[in-house]
This record gives structure tokens, C-alpha cells and sequence, in this order.
């Protein structure tokens, strides 16, 4: 009997572990993460529309109902960036391109941009710079 309570609080403590790691993410440099890195390596064809409403303002769930989640091993809370790796057609050619998503403390969009402009040329919209979130209604 005993082995069993020693084998449960360990299978807890481990998962309580496990977890803090998948829900908190240190902050971020702003850099570009290392392709090899990616949890996809093959990254994902978005949409380009979807791809071009990405707008600040927006929240991480209406990201991820664009473009879907992010490709690198961010989580979804305290996290301030999420970092995609997509490929993006043009004619009969296909760019690897890394495009990150940065978010204010209420996850909302505050900026976007890509690590090579080929790709943000392509896509046909520019980076979003840094803006204020929208404010908060009074109550």
C-alpha cells in the first residue's frame, strides 16, 4: 500500500512539474527562434488571408483561430510572443518564412514582423509596430 501512496505523489509532483513548464515561459529576447527548434519542423501553409487579418488588438485565441497555434514551445499563459515557421507560395515557388507575434499583458496583439522582408512582401502587409492596447471598459 505504501508503494502505491509513494508512487501517486510522485506521478503528481511530476505532473505539477511538467505542467509549470508547459504554462509559464521565461521571457523572450525577441529574437528569431532556431527552425530546428520548431515542434512542426515542417511549419504549416496558412491561409494568406487569415494570415493578413493578424491585427493588434486581437487575442491568442483569435490567432489561433486564424493561423492556428504557434509553432515553437511557447505556451499560452505569461507568454509574450509566439513564433510561427510557414511556408508561404508564390507562383511555383514556396519561402520558408518566420513570422512572431508579440502580445501585452492582456494577450492582446501588440506587434507583429518577420525575420526576412521577401516574406512580409509576399504576404502583402506590413509588420504591425507597437500599439497601445485597447483600453479597458469601466465597470
Amino acid at each position: 500500500m505504501k508503494i502505491k501512496s509513494i508512487f501517486a505523489t510522485t506521478l503528481a509532483l511530476a505532473s505539477v512539474l511538467g505542467l509549470s513548464g508547459c504554462l509559464f515561459y521565461p521571457p523572450s529576447d525577441g529574437s528569431f527562434p532556431d527552425p530546428d527548434r520548431a515542434w512542426t519542423k515542417e511549419g504549416s501553409f496558412p491561409n494568406m488571408d487569415n494570415l493578413r487579418m493578424v491585427a493588434p488588438g486581437q487575442t491568442k485565441s483569435q490567432i489561433d483561430e486564424l493561423i492556428g497555434p504557434p509553432h515553437f514551445n511557447e505556451a499560452v499563459f505569461h507568454v509574450r510572443e509566439w513564433n510561427y515557421l510557414l511556408h508561404l507560395r508564390s507562383g511555383d515557388q514556396t519561402m520558408v518564412c518566420q513570422f512572431q507575434i508579440r502580445f501585452d499583458s492582456h494577450s492582446r496583439v501588440i506587434s507583429t514582423r518577420w525575420r526576412d522582408h521577401a516574406c512580409e512582401e509576399l504576404v502583402g502587409v506590413k509588420a504591425a509596430g507597437e500599439a497601445t492596447s485597447p483600453a479597458t471598459p469601466a465597470r
